[in-house]
């Protein structure tokens, strides 16, 4: 065997060794890595604020303020993602809120799956129209939300249930702020292309009332049916299925 044919044969034994070299100093360097640097990864448009921030990247946790109240979040990282370029975050949050699932960042990416418990539902402002106000909490039940990019881009992925156990909430038609005393509620996530779908149903008989769908770059078309309308003593025609209003708006800045 030639000198050239031995050192190839060395150097393709050695691989696997420098492969399984590069995995543990990557493991060393999360370990001991603070959990501060997750920060730049979160989307923007993620309705916390971070108050503080403790515990490593691979086992840490943060305080965070939402609509005045303080939670707390604890994760485990979980290795296998890293090696794709993506943190998986298997999370847990006590205090105001209450909720489990798992948050993957990518560095153009991020994708909540998994998401299970209870939301004040003033969270959901980021997926509904403007002067939209549903008072209280709402429960998730495997809510899955994936988008490339931060706070613009297409969305990816969109599944799951939040239920809302009713009550007075406030909606605009047209420029006009409007009440309507509403059962339960489901919404529905979907995806049509790369368009988020909102579907608001009667929870009892899954009657649509509204339907709300989030573009790419953020803009939010809402179409109300004459069922919603009903319940806000507001009557246009006989059939409830009926779309009576249509309304556009630009996304937000």
């Amino acid at each position: 065997m030639s000198e050239a044919a031995r050192r190839e044969e060395s150097s393709f034994a050695l691989t696997p060794y420098l492969i399984l070299g590069f995995v543990v100093l990557l493991l060393a360097l999360v370990l001991r890595a603070p959990a501060s640097l997750l920060q730049k990864a979160l989307p923007a448009t993620l309705p916390l604020q971070v108050q503080a921030w403790g515990g490593t990247v691979w086992n840490g946790q943060m305080s965070v303020r939402q609509g005045g109240e303080d939670s707390f979040v604890r994760w485990r990282l979980q290795p296998t993602r890293l090696l794709l370029g993506k943190a998986a975050l298997q999370m847990q949050v006590r205090g105001a809120l209450d909720l489990a699932g798992t948050l993957e960042l990518g560095t153009k990416s991020w994708r909540l799956q998994g998401l299970r418990g209870e939301v004040p539902a003033q969270m959901l402002q980021a997926v509904l129209p403007s002067g939209w106000n549903l008072p209280g909490n709402v429960q998730a039940e495997q809510v899955e939300l994936a988008r490339k990019g931060r706070d613009r881009g297409p969305w990816q992925a969109a599944a799951g249930e939040l239920r809302w156990g009713g009550g007075a909430m406030q909606f605009n038609l047209g420029s006009q702020p409007q009440g309507a005393n509403l059962p339960p509620l489901v919404a529905s996530l979907g995806l049509d292309g790369e368009t988020l779908v909102l579907s608001l149903s009667e929870a009892a008989g899954r009657q649509v009332l509204a339907e709300a769908r989030v573009a790419p770059d953020g803009a939010v078309e809402t179409k109300l049916r004459e069922r919603l309308l009903r319940y806000a003593g507001r009557t246009s025609g006989t059939d409830p299925d009926a779309v009576v209003v249509t309304m556009a708006q630009k996304p937000r800045q």
